[in-house]
């Protein structure tokens, strides 16, 4: 029987250790990443929907402005309106250039939750007689979806 010399020893434990270290690292690896981009998403979710239920306590807080059927008569509940409209289009807009056109189908569903809410958003009036001049100095691209989504004519 032949005694192997320490050296060789080593050197057979660095092959062992490179033979099943390198693959586990990339095991390990991908996991955490896969992990990263899952706590990354359902950040981006609560985010999101953070903003969109403290808009929709502002609605409970003050139903005068929850009609959109009619455009209120108080100046100022038009003028705190107006600018709850501009929180809900800002949120829009996050939520799209977020979510929209991305691959991964995870965003892509929490994508297609968010068209629900612009949508039903498109069906109160004032929001619409609104949009064009919300429209203003927004993303070119969240302007032309908004456009082809409300079938209005909006401008960035």
């Amino acid at each position: 029987m032949m005694a192997y010399t320490l050296l060789e020893w080593m050197e057979f434990f660095s092959y062992a250790a490179t033979i099943v270290g390198i693959p586990l690292a990339i095991v390990i690896f991908v996991f955490q990443e896969k992990k990263e981009r899952r706590l990354e998403r359902q950040e981006i979710y609560d985010k999101l929907m953070d903003h969109y239920t403290e808009i929709q306590d502002k609605l409970f807080a003050h139903p005068e402005l929850d009609l959109h059927d009619k455009m209120p008569e108080n100046p100022e509940d038009l003028r705190r309106q107006y600018i709850l409209y501009e929180m809900v289009v800002s949120l829009f807009e996050r939520s799209f250039i977020l979510l929209h056109g991305e691959d991964d189908p995870e965003y892509a569903r929490m994508w297609n939750s968010w068209v629900d809410y612009i949508k039903q958003w498109m069906m109160h009036p004032n929001f619409r007689t609104c949009l064009p001049r919300l429209m203003e100095g927004e993303d070119k691209d969240f302007v032309a979806y908004m456009a082809k989504i409300s079938g209005l004519d909006l401008k960035p």
